[in-house]
Parts: structure tokens; sequence; C-alpha cells
């Protein structure tokens, strides 16, 4: 095909390509300014990005301190038994509680993986092993008061009391739970009369003295932590695992107390036995409940940082005093009541008054 030549004139007859921009124009394009509003949601968008950038950055970075914080949950609080449940032995009935707290809340901290917030933590496994340590020693105690038909102490007992007894590397919640199991099987027997429970103030007598015990020894725990020379500020972890451990005891030693007391009905016409039951409570809330919000061993005579731990030393000193005069009181017989004095013979009755 040949050139056209009337191409080139068509093309100029039509003008130059609309498309084309000039040289002039592409100039102030470069120097002409973007509009404020446009400006402002470009700025805004920046800031947001930036925003968002730094917020995922520091939740990375805080997630896992922020597990563990989280992680940690001490309950300290009454055990209050639903209504309409009742006990032949109430204090089987506090233990399964205190179990299945530890068990059904955060978890038992120690059965956690190295990965795991909950084994960062200091002041909660210390709490738990020592929960299970005093339920591990309370059903020991009572087994030897509860015999069996043969004169042995109660096979339930016993092996809660073993089972609540740990082993290193060994999961607790399984044990726990079947521990819990065998506290169950003895009251469900205790409710049908086929254990024959000890005489109720004998066995008070007995727990009173266990728990004067535990505070003792915690009372020595705590006494070697505030002379060790400070590892760290405010408080070392050994120091956070002894109070911890301390309190926990206090805490199943109060529960434990309660129950007892609303067992003893043979000591309510006794108002002697009655406020050394009040004296003794007391004691042992105040060891209980204290509740720092960062535990502190310091010297105790600067205007912020307590020492913690001898406070709780000094409240498990009052908590021993009163739990052996709860023991002293409850080994002696009661008075005889009003009724028993009418029945006595006339000369006895005149001689008693």
């Amino acid at each position: 095909m040949a050139f056209d030549s009337r191409l080139h004139a068509a093309y100029l007859e039509e003008g130059p390509d609309p498309n084309e921009v000039s040289e002039e124009h592409l100039r102030e394009l470069d120097e002409a300014e973007p509009h404020p509003i446009m400006d402002f949601f470009r700025g805004f968008w920046r800031r947001t990005i930036f925003l968002f950038k730094l917020s995922l950055l520091f939740a990375l970075v805080g997630a896992y301190p922020f597990s563990v914080v989280m992680s940690h949950k001490i309950d300290d609080s009454d055990i209050v038994f639903a209504d309409g449940q009742t006990w032949a032995f109430p204090e089987a009935g506090i233990a399964i509680t205190k179990i299945a707290r530890e068990l059904e809340g955060k978890g038992w901290a120690d059965d956690k993986p190295n990965w795991h917030p909950q084994a960062r933590l200091t002041a909660m496994p210390a709490w738990q092993e020592a929960t299970a340590d005093g339920l591990s020693e309370f059903p020991r105690m009572a087994a030897a008061a509860v015999p069996d038909e043969n004169g042995e102490p109660d096979a339930d007992l016993i092996a809660a009391s073993r089972l609540l007894d740990g082993i290193p590397g060994e999961d607790m919640r399984p044990r726990m739970t079947a521990a819990a199991e065998a506290l169950n099987r003895f009251d469900s027997r205790a409710s049908r009369g086929l254990v024959k429970v000890a005489d109720r103030r004998v066995l008070a007598a007995e727990e009173a003295r266990m728990f004067a015990g535990w505070a003792i020894a915690d009372q020595d725990d705590l006494s070697t932590q505030i002379y060790q020379e400070p590892t760290g500020w405010p408080a070392s972890k050994q120091d956070i695992r002894v109070f911890y451990a301390a309190k926990a005891r206090a805490h199943i030693a109060l529960q434990m107390l309660k129950a007892a007391r609303r067992a003893d009905r043979d000591s309510l016409t006794d108002t002697a036995t009655m406020a050394a039951y009040d004296k003794a409570e007391a004691a042992w809330t105040r060891a209980a409940k204290i509740r720092p919000l960062v535990v502190s061993n310091q010297k105790g005579d600067g205007a912020i940082m307590a020492n913690h731990l001898a406070s709780l030393g000094f409240f498990l000193r009052d908590a021993q005093r009163t739990s052996e005069e709860l023991a002293e009181r409850l080994e002696q017989p009661l008075p005889p009541s009003e009724e028993e004095v009418a029945q006595l013979d006339p000369a006895v009755a005149g001689a008693a008054q």
C-alpha cells in the first residue's frame, strides 16, 4: 500500500492532540499545593497508621506480662456452703470446697508448662502448695480420731492425706480430685452412721493444737526471712513464698475452726468456750485476711514501705496463743447445766449453790 500523503494534512486540519499537556502547564502542576482538606486527611491517615503499628507493638510486647498478672488469683474469701448443703463432717466440706476453688479457678500453677504465664508466678504456687500441705495434714490428724471397727485410722482419710501430699514432678489435679472423692466418701459414710466420729470437743481441741503448731512453724520461717540479708526490693522471691505459705495455712485454720465451732453443739451453752472460740477466730482472721498490694520485707521504720512478714508474724503469734487457750478450754469438762443441777440430790444441789 502506497503512503497516503493526505494523512499529515488531515492531522494538521484536526489540530493538536488534546491529551498533550504543555510544558508551562506541567510546571504549574509541579508547583501546585494540595487542598487543605485533603492535606488534613492525608496527615490523619498517616498518624492513624503509625498509632496502630505502635499499639500493635506494645500489645505484642506487653501481652505476656499482662497474662502473668491476670493469672495471679488468690481466693482468701470465707467458705460458705450452698443453701441446703449439709455435711456430717463439716471439715471435709471445707477441704473439698478449697480443692474445687484451686482447680476450677485459675488452675494448679505447678501443673502448667514452662511457657505458660502462671509458670512465672511466685505467690500463687506457694499459696497452693501450702494449701495442699495443710489439707493433707488435717485428714491425717482426723483419721487417728476416727478409727474403724478394727481400731485402725479411717482408710478414706488416710488416702486423702496421701493424695494431697504432692510428689515433685507429678500433676496435682488428678491427685486432688481423687482426694476430694475420698473425703466425700468419708462424709457419706459418716452421714449414714457408718463412722463413729470422735467427741466434737476432743476433736476441736486437737485441731486447735495443730493450728497452733502451724503458727509456730510459720513464725520461725517468717523470722528467718526477716533477718536474712536483703536480696530483692521490696522483697525477694523467698520472702513472697514464705509470706503466702503462712497466709494459706492461716486461711485453712480459720475455715476449719469455724466449721469445728458449728459442729461443736455441746459447747453452745458454755460462755467461756464460746468466748475462746471468738478470740481464736478473730486472731486467725487477722492473719488470713492480710492483703498487701506488694509484699514488702523492709525495715518497717520508713514512711512508706512496711514489713509485711513481721506484721503476719505478729498476727500468727496472737493466733497461736488464742488457739492454745481454746484447746485448754475444750479439754476441760463442761460445767453441769441447770437441769442437771436441779436433778441432783437437794443436799448436793445446796452445796453446789
